[in-house]
């Protein structure tokens, strides 16, 4: 549904270098790398907000993202991004309402229907209770989910998550992921997240990729990619995976005693 074919960007330096990744429909890929490795400008050029310098995007098998109008790839592509801001004077329901912007008229009345699907990605998300509050009076975790509200709002087949669990407590997090796991699965999107939480991706997502200085160093199927070895090399730490049964799996930094001395 949507690939990336070689692509590099540079601002001073170079700070992404021929990374190609492909989302599937049905499926949730997840990228994994230290901070600085390049993630979020690879998500912001599958969202066509940063052009490559080399390489391209391809939406649906045969199409240039950087040949489409910003609206186009809004009704396309839904974005989640890592700590959005929301308007002062809106509500949470007028915040989450946005998400139907890529589908208005020229006049850009929205309809009845356009309220309905607000009201359910309000509901999906736990904020219907918060829907009259201020939207930035609610809190960070709050946020977020009002942020996803949006997203899930957009009807969107192609949903990229930056960060989106971050800030939020255990339970929000897994509940969360469930979620973009439920709807992944329903409505056969296909689904990208960038994420530090590694136990989190390892849970939820069909492909796993690691990301460290603007390349892709592995990528495959999580079981496959998420190994001692894999990130040690990544995050030059030690660590302790094991599995519990089925797809489940624990991951957890190897804390040696002579580095707290």
């Amino acid at each position: 549904m949507l690939a990336a074919r070689g692509i590099s960007f540079s601002y001073a330096r170079p700070v992404v270098s021929d990374v190609s990744l492909s989302l599937s429909a049905g499926s949730i890929t997840g990228i994994i790398g230290p901070n600085g490795s390049g993630k979020t400008t690879v998500m912001r050029m599958l969202d066509g907000i940063l052009r490559p310098s080399s390489g391209e995007v391809i939406l649906w098998g045969d199409r240039q993202l950087a040949r489409m109008k910003r609206k186009e790839i809004a009704r396309n592509i839904a974005v989640v991004p890592q700590n959005g801001g929301v308007w002062h004077y809106q509500s949470v329901f007028q915040f989450a309402m946005q998400g139907r912007s890529p589908h208005l008229s020229l006049l850009g009345f929205e309809s009845s229907r356009d309220e309905e699907l607000t009201r359910s990605a309000l509901e999906m998300t736990q904020m219907t209770s918060l829907q009259n509050q201020r939207a930035s009076n609610i809190s960070g975790g709050e946020r977020q989910r009002l942020l996803l509200a949006r997203a899930i709002a957009q009807q969107a087949e192609i949903l990229l998550l930056d960060e989106f669990t971050a800030n939020l407590d255990i339970n929000y997090q897994v509940e969360l992921m469930r979620l973009v796991h439920r709807i992944t699965r329903e409505r056969g999107l296909a689904t990208l997240v960038i994420s530090h939480e590694i136990n989190l991706l390892a849970a939820f997502c069909d492909r796993i990729a690691l990301m460290a200085e603007g390349r892709i160093l592995c990528h495959g199927p999580a079981k496959e990619i998420i190994t001692r070895e894999n990130l040690k090399a990544l995050f030059g730490l030690d660590f302790s995976v094991r599995s519990l049964g089925g797809d489940a799996m624990e991951v957890l930094p190897v804390i040696h005693k002579e580095v707290l001395l």
